[in-house]
């Protein structure tokens, strides 16, 4: 929970209908990004779904959304500048961030989500006020900054 910037929920995102879940990102006006511990960053899209759902269940991948269109040449500085502009509130193509690492998949969005990250939410079926709330120092390791950090 914070007075400003983005939150963390700590949901079950990917366990039980993963590619449902990722059809509905791909569906919708978000563009998405992620690295595996094994892959550079790739697009999501439905020729990359099967690698995406590979990378999942190894469990350790860092997934961002975009609401512009995804540069060519991408790399981690790239990323990180992105994440940590975004998590300060400043200009920053970002709409979301999905860590899955240590057993945990959180999602980052802005406390108050663009409208495509509203529609994202509620194709899969998720309630932000439902959602268990704590102190966001709490997250320590697994933070936006930290995650950020380790790229």
């Amino acid at each position: 929970l914070r007075e400003n910037g983005p939150i963390a929920y700590e949901l079950d995102l990917f366990s039980g209908d993963a590619r449902e879940r990722a059809d509905a990102m791909m569906s919708g006006e978000i563009f998405w990004i992620w690295k595996g511990a094994d892959r550079d960053w790739t697009e999501l899209t439905r020729v990359s779904l099967s690698a995406f759902l590979a990378d999942l269940a190894a469990g350790d991948l860092l997934l961002v959304g975009n609401e512009t269109d995804i540069p060519v040449h991408l790399s981690d500085r790239l990323i990180k500048d992105w994440i940590r502009a975004f998590g300060r509130l400043q200009p920053s193509p970002l709409a979301a961030v999905v860590s899955v690492a240590r057993g945990r998949q959180l999602l980052f969005v802005q406390q108050h989500a663009s409208e495509p990250i509203v529609r994202l939410l509620d194709a899969w079926g998720l309630d932000k006020g439902a959602a268990e709330r704590k102190a966001y120092h709490h997250l320590g390791p697994v933070s936006l900054e930290a995650t950020a950090d380790r790229l």
